[in-house]
């Protein structure tokens, strides 16, 4: 029977054990520059150097209700330190910031900029922000937003 008991002990903390999730910490996720996209006639675009491949189409009709707005366009794309991506194009009112699920983007917000809609984007990382700039323009924005009064 004692033997039974230190049986029972040593296999529920050996699975204990075993359950314990694995955390590699800190890390960093950002880019530190922005990559522009060529949209392809597919409405596909391709960043070899992050290694992702996404279609944009809903995207486009999300920001501009218009199924074929995507033709002959660019898509500019970062990454912040906390895995968010952040994305928008020429004549977008928004960035759209994305996380990442099993095979796709899972939008986690969408930040108006500019009601009239962005003449010349350019993200940079400026952590723990990424900044916007168009034309004389700058935003800093986290994944929750503008944020207001920070130089």
């Amino acid at each position: 029977m004692k033997h039974i008991k230190l049986f029972l002990i040593f296999t529920s903390i050996t699975l204990l054990a075993a359950c314990s999730s694995l955390l590699l910490e800190p890390a960093q996720f950002s880019w530190p520059i922005e990559s522009v996209l060529k949209v392809d006639k597919d409405g596909f675009v391709n960043e070899e150097r992050h290694s992702i491949n996404f279609n944009t189409k809903a995207l486009f009709f999300e920001e501009t209700q218009d199924s074929l707005s995507f033709a002959g366009k660019t898509l500019h794309l970062i990454r912040n330190n906390e895995g968010y991506y952040f994305m928008t194009s020429t004549d977008f009112k928004n960035v759209y910031v994305f996380s990442v699920e099993k095979n796709a983007f899972s939008l986690q917000n969408t930040i108006l900029v500019n009601e009239t809609g962005l003449s010349n984007p350019a993200f940079n990382q400026r952590s723990p922000y990424i900044e916007l700039l168009d034309d004389a323009k700058t935003y800093k924005l986290t994944f929750e937003g503008i944020q207001e009064g920070v130089k």
